[in-house]
């Protein structure tokens, strides 16, 4: 009996280290659950921060740059088809007219995202000033006026190798229609124009604007051609040609994007956009954007 009784006693005493023991463990799982939501609302606030963050510089970054409506405002017979990788792009386009004179631009700079889009506000910034407050208008003087003016932005990158790599490449022709003639100089980057209905490439300089530094002086130059109504140009950055995609997973190459000029050149400027959007979007598929995507298309 005085053992059963010590039994008794002590599986209460069992049961009741045990009850501790699990409510010990519930309140601690409670309290770690507790810290990890709270965890988790701190992240996703910062998140959401920046989120919202990034789609006010997003707007802030479409309000700076010449939109779609303003190119056809210069001239109707115009398109501008881009896609942003990320919601920020480092492309970016810019056009202005003076008096019979037309000036296109369409430029691709260091980086995606955030530092993309500061150094395409920088690169719209330094059009601005060399064209519209210096009103220069011959293409190879305004790349070289813009160089310079890189270089004196990022002077620092001595004291930082990094910055060294930081500049754009574009493409820029100043369309003269009383002369009827187009001058084109690029920073490696080509124009490509429909002339009598053939399509003909002219390359751009070898040197970007700003980056890395090999050469003591630089030299862009210019081309002049004369052009007929009708005839067509493309300026455009390499966004397009590299998108990885098709049922072999590979790029698109510049010879794709060529092919596919010459199919749709005979069309209407809304049905080349149109035809170029979709033809990205069947190529690219499910796959990720591999870069911005920038093009900008004229009949003259």
């Amino acid at each position: 009996m005085i053992f059963l009784n010590y039994c008794m006693i002590a599986g209460s005493r069992i049961r009741k280290l045990i009850n501790q023991s699990v409510q010990k463990r519930t309140n601690n799982y409670r309290n770690d659950n507790i810290r990890i939501v709270q965890q988790y609302m701190q992240e996703q606030n910062k998140r959401n921060e920046v989120d919202e963050s990034i789609r006010y510089a997003s707007r802030l970054q479409r309000a700076l740059l010449p939109s779609e409506t303003d190119l056809r405002n210069i001239n109707p017979a115009s398109f501008l088809f881009s896609i942003p990788r990320n919601e920020l792009s480092g492309d970016f386009s810019w056009y202005t007219r003076s008096g019979s004179k037309i000036i296109l631009a369409v430029a691709d700079c260091t980086g995606h995202g955030i530092p993309g889009a500061l150094m395409s506000v920088l690169g719209l910034s330094l059009l601005n000033q060399v064209v519209l407050e210096e009103r220069c208008y011959e293409p190879s003087h305004i790349l070289r006026r813009i160089d310079e003016k890189m270089r004196i932005t990022f002077q620092h990158a001595e004291e930082n190798p990094r910055d060294t790599f930081d500049g754009m490449d574009i493409g820029l022709c100043m369309i003269d229609t009383a002369a009827k003639t187009l001058s084109f100089a690029g920073a490696t980057r080509p124009i490509w124009l429909i002339i009598n209905g053939e399509l003909l490439e002219i390359q751009g300089s070898r040197y970007p604007i700003g980056g890395m530094r090999l050469e003591k002086m630089r030299e862009y130059t210019s081309t002049e051609i004369n052009y007929s109504a009708g005839d067509q140009l493309y300026l455009f950055t390499d966004g397009y040609s590299d998108q990885f995609g098709g049922k072999d997973d590979k790029k698109m190459t510049r010879a794709r994007l060529r092919q596919l000029i010459e199919m749709i050149k005979g069309f209407p400027v809304e049905q080349q956009k149109a035809q170029l959007q979709e033809f990205f979007l069947l190529w690219k598929g499910r796959r990720e954007q591999t870069d911005d995507v920038t093009m900008l298309g004229m009949q003259l």
